[in-house]
């Protein structure tokens, strides 16, 4: 690969007595002669794929093999190690035998020769339960081997006797405590159940008290002191002045039976301006696929904006969503328009029976990435499309043949389509292809597009958008030249709302 590279360098400085730091020795690049990128593209981090030992005399790192093109049809990351006490020394590889992902190495703070990282064991599936192994040295040993929940982030207590395991668990990011890690008996409790926590920082001395950033739907992200048997308590309150002018609404979580006979889960959020008379409703479908409705704040495709323009929320996590096991999360691949199409259509139904004043002529769905492809497999399919007076698409898989060959992660729809690529095996791409079901289109359909989207390229969209025109459907295409997979840009993303809740509006009066 011909460019820059991301690489660590290491240096030795001192401090005056003024508390200026100066450096006493030339930066020495650690991965010293790799032609690779630490932190890994496109979304690593050096707080998490770094790692220094207590010592400082040995540095853990994650390295993504992309000198070729393989990279990308394979999720391979490595572990290396290196002893800086040696000048241009080879990194050693602890993971090569594994052709998964290994990846967010963490030494232990009393241990020099012990680290833990999460791994997972299917190469070529992003989406793989990541497991949390420990390196003694010479040996590697799986903890909590028989969970079936994917390990999200690795925090080690200060006393190096437990480790802090952050994971979702039904649409709830929650941190769990493993003590005695060395133990072959070492049994996982649960220390934080609700929201979304993350981001653990350990008191230095109180091995029961640490900080962390959580968030709801209801509120965002700020600091958190959590200390044993006491109620934790926000160190930051950042915007709450603004918050205490604003009418939020609460969101719960309700159940229904759904595809397989299994139970499946959503979240309601009724309209800010109460449920005393009919309210239309934004049926929300989330990408991934294999990702939740979380219970977050977040800035794009906010429930909250939604609900305070008077629309009830209803967000189904459907077969192949995590947190709710890793067999759950499983179940969608081979099976994209099957279990997750009959859930959300179980899914409303159930919504509209259990919230009575939510108006069902008064539906618009809203679907990105994944959940754009649904909205297209929704357009084609008039059983369920007619149950909506409009739809919403943002940067949706159109054609699955033809996403396979342009999107800059062949794993991920080689994969998702049950292991196979379009050329072995095109049935499989044909199966769920909502390009074949375009003559059934009818529904009104705005499209949203990031112009240096690589995940989904800008032609899936001007391709669903041209079949609506040829159609003569109502459709309008919103194209950002300068977004990606997400609406970044903080303008663009409040012309994104104006845009989406006028099209709802206008189908909706």
């Amino acid at each position: 690969m011909i460019g820059t590279r991301h690489h660590p360098f290491v240096v030795s400085i001192t401090r005056d007595a003024k508390g200026t730091f100066q450096f006493t020795s030339t930066p020495e690049d650690v991965l010293f002669g790799i032609d690779s990128d630490s932190p890994t593209r496109p979304f690593g981090d050096s707080k998490s794929e770094w790692s220094f030992s207590a010592s400082g005399n040995s540095f853990a790192f994650t390295r993504q093999h992309d000198e070729t093109s393989a990279v990308a049809w394979s999720t391979n990351l490595d572990i290396y190690t290196v002893d800086l006490t040696i000048s241009n020394i080879q990194p050693v590889c602890i993971t090569c035998e594994n052709l998964a992902a290994d990846t967010d190495p963490t030494y232990s703070p009393i241990d020099e020769n012990v680290l833990v990282y999460r791994s997972q064991s299917i190469p070529g599936y992003e989406s793989d339960q990541f497991k949390v192994k420990l390196f003694n040295g010479s040996n590697v040993r799986t903890l909590l081997d028989n969970w079936d929940r994917s390990i999200q982030a690795i925090t080690w207590s200060n006393n190096g006797q437990s480790l802090f395991l952050e994971l979702g668990e039904y649409a709830d990011h929650v941190i769990y405590k493993l003590s005695n890690v060395q133990s072959p008996d070492a049994e996982a409790s649960i220390v934080l159940v609700s929201g979304s926590s993350h981001d653990i920082n350990p008191h230095p001395k109180d091995e029961e008290t640490f900080l962390y950033t959580g968030q709801t739907l209801t509120e965002p992200i700020n600091i958190w002191l959590h200390r044993l048997s006491t109620v934790d308590q926000p160190i930051t309150t950042h915007n709450k002045n603004l918050l205490d002018k604003m009418q939020r609404s609460d969101a719960e979580k309700f159940m229904f039976v759904g595809a397989k006979n299994e139970k499946v889960w959503g979240w309601h959020l009724p309209p800010t301006n109460g449920t005393d008379q009919k309210a239309p409703l934004a049926f929300l479908i989330h990408g991934g696929p294999q990702n939740s409705w979380y219970n977050t704040w977040g800035f794009g495709w906010s429930f909250q904006v939604f609900a305070a323009q008077g629309y009830a929320v209803i967000a189904i996590n459907f077969h192949g969503s995590d947190s709710y096991g890793q067999n759950f999360t499983d179940s969608i691949t081979g099976q994209y328009g099957t279990l997750p199409y009959e859930d959300l259509q179980l899914g409303l139904t159930a919504a509209l029976e259990q919230y009575s004043y939510i108006d069902a002529n008064g539906a618009v769905a809203l679907g990105a990435s994944y959940g754009g492809f649904m909205i297209n497999w929704i357009a084609g399919h008039p059983e369920m499309s007619q149950r909506f007076r409009a739809l919403v698409n943002h940067d949706g898989l159109f054609d699955m043949r033809g996403m396979a060959y342009s999107t800059d992660e062949l794993w991920f729809t080689e994969h998702d389509a049950g292991g196979f690529t379009p050329y072995d095996n095109p049935e499989a791409f044909e199966k769920f292809n909502p390009v074949n079901h375009v003559a059934n289109w009818t529904q009104p359909m705005l499209i949203i597009q990031g112009g240096r989207d690589y995940r989904v390229p800008d032609t899936q969209s001007i391709g669903a958008f041209t079949a609506l025109q040829r159609r003569g459907i109502p459709s309008r295409l919103l194209y950002m030249p300068n977004e990606n997979h997400w609406t970044l840009n903080p303008l663009n993303s409040i012309v994104w709302y104006e845009k989406v809740l006028d099209w709802m509006r206008q189908w909706t009066k």
